[in-house]
């Protein structure tokens, strides 16, 4: 009995497998989910608070030497190791555009994984209704083979004209090929389903989206923020970069050094080890050697060029504020529309219940008139058969409904509770 626990324990996650389960090893699903991995790494990349650099430089070197015996004393090679630590103790300047950026990029990968994921999940969606409505036509159409052969049958009895026989002959033969049509149609409704949903268990209840925000405006805002990082690049471009170095020297061999630029703010420890090493000055008095060294630097480029890229940019940033209202007001347009159209497919479908309820009371009045004897079996069939027709005709509006709720989903980018990873 424990054994029998223990492996019903094991096989119950793939027992719950609803549905919609096929959608997560998609291909679509599994692309957007390895760019949504890569954005992730991306960002933590460039969330590093340290970084390490280790550089190294090698040199032959020839010596033209007065006498030339001094040639010989000389070194031949030069070489030099050096091992750096740059330090990010708070994101500013490039560092800070840098990270922002990345951030954004793991953004716009999460959006369009939940693009991908909608538009499969509809897809999946609309795939199984396609299946039950070719389901239930196959069914119709069946029914209507009967009813087409219970006709030629009853007209055979009463002994039809030629005519009447002709056309009834006619029908059946039309029956038998929408019955056909309706098997093909449930065969590619089956292999259209492949890989989105299994046919096999029930769809699960579609709950109302969440109605957040629109996935093309939360877009919108990302185009206008990544602008706005570009303008203040740009801003930044056109003031001087100071530097500052402090450098200190322990030996002939050893530097080390400690710097800072005004771009990032990200100061960076830096051991050097050269061969062969710096030698003392001599003078005529003796000789000296720099053992400590404070270094500033000013660098500024200024060109026509880069107030044509301020300028740029700044009309990239009010175009993104203008593409950012656009899409508010579409939003709110195709939001309203959406709306609209949800309300007139549940009226359909409230309409399409009432008509299949009056179609099982007229096919119940059917029976009881034939068990009294007041109806042919003839009309039994064309009652079951417009109930049938009712049938279709709800499971239409109930897939029109579904599918409106999908454009919903879409809309809003939210996934069902059961595609959510």
């Amino acid at each position: 009995m424990p054994r029998l626990l223990s492996l019903f324990l094991l096989f119950l996650p793939a027992l719950a497998q609803g549905a919609l389960a096929p959608l997560r090893n998609h291909p679509l699903a599994l692309q957007a989910q390895a760019l949504l991995d890569a954005a992730a790494k991306g960002l933590e990349a460039q969330s590093s608070p340290l970084a390490l650099n280790l550089q190294g430089n090698y040199a032959r070197l020839g010596y033209e030497c007065t006498p030339s015996s001094l040639c010989s004393s000389l070194p031949g090679t030069a070489g030099s190791l050096t091992l750096a630590l740059v330090l990010t103790p708070f994101p500013f300047g490039d560092t800070q555009d840098a990270q922002r950026r990345a951030r954004i990029a793991y953004r716009r990968a999460e959006l369009a994984y939940r693009k991908a994921l909608t538009a499969l999940q509809a897809q999946a969606v609309a795939a199984y209704g396609r299946y039950q409505l070719a389901l239930l036509g196959e069914k119709l159409a069946q029914k209507g083979w009967e009813l087409a052969q219970a006709a030629l049958e009853a007209a055979r009895k009463r002994q039809a004209n030629p005519k009447e026989l002709r056309e009834a002959e006619l029908a059946l033969k039309e029956a038998e090929n929408r019955l056909l049509d309706a098997q093909r149609s449930v065969e590619l409704a089956r292999k259209g389903a492949e890989g989105l949903v299994d046919l096999t268990k029930p769809l699960p209840e579609i709950p109302p989206p969440q109605g957040t925000t629109p996935l093309a405006l939360e877009e919108a805002r990302l185009s206008l923020e990544e602008a706005r990082i570009a303008y203040s690049a740009s801003f930044r471009a056109l003031f001087p970069e100071v530097k500052a170095s402090y450098l200190l020297y322990p030996s002939g061999n050893d530097t080390l050094t400690l710097s800072l630029s005004s771009r990032t703010l990200q100061p960076t420890l830096a051991y050097t080890r050269q061969d062969p090493g710096q030698r003392p000055t001599s003078l005529p008095g003796g000789s000296y050697r720099i053992a400590e060294e404070l270094r500033l630097s000013l660098s500024l480029t200024l060109t026509p060029g880069l107030f044509a890229a301020l300028e740029a940019a700044e009309a990239q940033v009010r175009g993104a504020e203008e593409a950012l209202k656009g899409a508010e007001m579409q939003a709110r347009l195709q939001g309203e529309t959406l709306e609209n159209s949800l309300k007139a497919k549940r009226m359909a479908l409230e309409l399409a219940r009432l008509r299949h309820g009056a179609q099982e009371r007229a096919l119940a009045e059917t029976k009881r008139r034939l068990e009294l004897g007041l109806e042919s079996p003839l009309a039994l069939l064309q009652a079951e058969f417009a109930l049938l027709q009712a049938e279709l005709a709800l499971a239409q509006a109930e897939s029109d409904l579904r599918s409106k709720w999908m454009d919903l989903y879409q809309f809003y980018g939210e996934l069902l509770p059961e595609v959510i990873p």
